[in-house]
């Protein structure tokens, strides 16, 4: 029996794999697709999405694959300048969902989780002990836990009865990827009384538009493409000589949020527990920072030493987060397609002189960046970090988000971080290369923090956040061990008729050690 099994294998739920693979923990992910590119709506990465994943080891290579933007130019501002960011990532990658996916699937091969295909999930339920998934063959899947990350329509979100509270947008809106030769065009964003129309490039010659009319389109009147193409003549003045569409999506945008992200041993990720208008590209960011928040609490109460409270945080901490991303993204939207020129030249003066100011600066600027998601520090007495993002700084093992590569809690201390010997399978020392106030702070894997304080409150930190010392790294791999040699003795009976499996080109799992 697997420990966790994931259903859907986008950004977010091959994130959530690869969290879980880190830690030790076994899981597979099912998806219905069989194996071809689906949906790929989502273009960019912010600043916050790309620190996470540089914690893991993946942030430069996709920026190598990207297109980075320092500046932009969106309907609803005149500019917006995200090179003014404290980070190692100032910027707006564009880079195409399926970008994304393809370094997610390279490190969960890496990781050995197993990406099973054409498995379709059709009836779930659960116990206080583990989770059953009926696929539409009639094949059954035991596992303690379930993520489903199976996107807007999801099954798994359907079969809780969570809910999925919100509204679709009146106006459809048209998105392809074209070709536009000659000189590189900067992103184009233009508004006009028939609508908006954006051009976002992917720095190889191929762009992303996307036209939203205010008069509805017609399938039936001329196809898609036509339609683009005469909204950007018609708003833009020109249609860029674009050519050669090699995808295209038709849909009407919504904003709507499950009511819980968790129902017992079922926990809801990404466009499975929210979506939003595109205007402001969180979607994507959103489930990977899901998935990395949910990732590590998972696997540390499989792995035996979470705290009792622990899984409890994934909906506190990004529910909250999720309502926050639909008000932002509703609020753009509605500046945008107003319908009305002086309206809209009023919202953008407004949006320009905020950005002027630096705490507007920050607070829009840290919105659409994710840098100033924060979460409750569980403590009315908590130092005012606790809950906060960790930035990124020089430590006695590298850059703190390379120290984090490992997966684990992070103590910053100067001094002697000897109290944290007993707790090394779970928490790596180090020292930082500069000033730190107060004394220490314990990172969590996620690059939160989860405290801060003086040396004489490391031990109680350590107990609160990463359990009994008692628990050593030996007790971890027994318990690895039980769970390993229960999973093999059901491997062989498990039904895979009619699945394609995906790892390393091969149905097996090779044993993978803790880190």
């Amino acid at each position: 029996m697997d420990d966790v099994v994931i259903v859907g294998a986008g950004p977010t739920g091959l994130m959530a794999a690869c969290e879980l693979a880190l830690a030790g923990v076994r899981c597979r992910i099912v998806d219905k697709r069989n194996g071809e590119a689906g949906v790929t709506r989502a273009f960019g990465l912010h600043a916050r999405a790309l620190e996470l994943l540089d914690a893991r080891g993946l942030g430069d290579e996709l920026v190598a694959r990207g297109n980075p933007l320092g500046t932009v130019h969106p309907a609803y501002a005149s500019r917006v300048d995200f090179e003014r960011l404290d980070t190692r990532y100032p910027m707006l990658l564009i880079v195409p969902q399926s970008g994304t996916e393809e370094v997610l699937r390279e490190r969960a091969a890496e990781l050995g989780v197993r990406i099973v295909r054409n498995a379709e999930v059709t009836g779930l339920s659960q116990n206080a002990d583990s989770v059953r998934l009926t696929l539409r063959d009639g094949a059954e899947l035991p596992t303690r836990y379930v993520i489903g990350a199976d996107g807007a329509h999801s099954t798994v979100r359907e079969l809780l009865d969570v809910g999925f509270a919100g509204e679709t947008y009146s106006l459809p809106m048209l998105l392809a990827d074209v070709r536009i030769s000659g000189p590189e065009l900067p992103p184009i964003t233009q508004v006009g009384p028939a609508g908006a129309v954006v051009a976002i490039p992917f720095g190889d010659g191929w762009f992303r538009v996307g036209a939203w009319l205010l008069d509805g389109d017609d399938p039936d009147r001329e196809p898609a493409f036509g339609q683009i193409r005469r909204a950007f003549e018609d708003i833009a003045g020109t249609d860029y000589r674009m050519s050669e569409p090699r995808w295209f999506s038709r849909f009407a945008a919504e904003r709507r949020q499950a009511r819980s992200y968790r129902s017992g041993r079922v926990f809801l990720a990404g466009d499975a527990a929210h979506v939003n208008s595109p205007i402001g590209g969180q979607g994507m960011n959103t489930g990977v920072q899901d998935a990395v928040n949910l990732g590590w609490k998972l696997a540390a109460d499989l792995r035996g030493w979470a705290p009792p409270w622990l899984l409890g945080t994934y909906h506190a901490e990004r529910h909250p987060v999720g309502a926050s991303v639909l008000e932002l993204t509703d609020h753009l939207t509605r500046l945008v397609l107003t319908g009305s020129r002086l309206r809209l030249r009023v919202n953008r003066h407004v949006m320009a002189a905020l950005l002027r100011t630096g705490p507007g600066r920050r607070r829009i600027l840290g919105l659409m960046s994710g840098l100033e998601i924060a979460y409750p520090p569980g403590d009315a007495h908590a130092h005012p970090l606790a809950g906060r993002r960790a930035p990124d700084g020089p430590t006695t093992g590298g850059r703190l988000y390379e120290v984090l590569r490992e997966g684990r809690f992070v103590l910053l201390a100067h001094g002697d971080a000897g109290a944290a010997r007993p707790w090394a399978d779970r928490v790596r020392p180090v020292r930082p290369l500069g000033g730190l106030r107060p004394q220490a702070a314990l990172i969590r894997p996620d690059g939160y923090v989860a405290w801060a304080g003086d040396h004489d409150g490391i031990r109680q930190a350590l107990v609160k956040w990463c359990g009994p010392a008692e628990h050593t790294a030996q007790h971890t791999a027994e318990h690895r061990a039980g769970h390993t040699a229960e999973h093999r003795a059901g491997h062989a009976t498990q039904h895979t008729a009619g699945h394609t499996t995906d790892h390393n080109d091969r149905g097996e799992r090779p044993d993978r050690a803790t880190p």
